[in-house]
């Protein structure tokens, strides 16, 4: 690998995705670099929903290499190796039957590191610790939005990769999760952010990336 790529969190090469026998991606190289925001922007069938799947590993590539952590893998490999470990928020977010509290500790319960402090830091770094004690699912979007992000914030994932999350938030809740997004890169964590509304999360991005027709189109810092 070179210089260029060895601090990569996440390499493609040669990614290709046929979806209803249909070429849907087609990207000869994309890097991701740890701890960075970058915003995933193209029309509606550009592919960008797509390729969040592909690397969470919800879908599988038809072909393609990928680079995980440094680690050399084929599309099937890869699949395996990113699901569970690289998170997917979608645009509509589940909400277990349960209190905000008991959605956030839900990723934890097979952890051993599964304490009360864990959630109560989690929710007051969300500014949910008044709706801890809430039914989740009577919470407004923009609430649920949060608890969701919150709900992968404990787990601590390198790749966080969130689909159209403040596509009909407010302004308020949108700040506040571009705000969030930017404590999970300090932290050490790389956030995709797919969205529509460029301009405003745009000055917070590390790189923005598009797409057009399956293909990346530019790449801009």
């Amino acid at each position: 690998m070179s210089a260029m790529h060895a601090d990569a969190l996440l390499l493609l090469r040669g990614l290709i995705v046929h979806r209803a026998g249909r070429e849907v991606l087609a990207l000869d190289e994309l890097r991701f670099a740890r701890g960075a925001v970058m915003a995933l922007v193209g029309d509606n069938g550009a592919g960008k929903t797509t390729l969040l799947k592909v690397l969470a590993g919800l879908l599988r590539a038809t072909q393609g290499e990928f680079v995980c952590d440094g680690n050399t893998m084929n599309a099937a490999r890869a699949r395996r190796y990113c699901r569970g470990r690289y998170v997917y928020l979608h645009q509509s977010p589940y909400m277990f039957d349960c209190s905000v509290a008991d959605n956030v500790a839900y990723g934890l319960r097979f952890r051993a590191d599964r304490r009360a402090s864990t959630v109560a830091d989690a929710l007051a770094w969300a500014d949910l610790s008044a709706l801890a004690p809430r039914p989740a699912r009577q919470l407004s979007l923009g609430e649920q939005h949060r608890v969701a992000l919150t709900r992968a914030r404990v787990l601590a994932p390198p790749l966080l990769l969130a689909d159209e999350v403040t596509a009909n938030m407010d302004a308020e809740n949108r700040a506040r999760t571009h705000a969030l997004f930017a404590d999970l890169r300090t932290a050490g964590s790389t956030v995709v952010v797919a969205t529509h509304e460029l301009t405003s999360i745009a000055a917070s991005c590390d790189a923005i990336l598009r797409l057009a027709n399956g293909r990346l189109a530019t790449t801009a810092s």
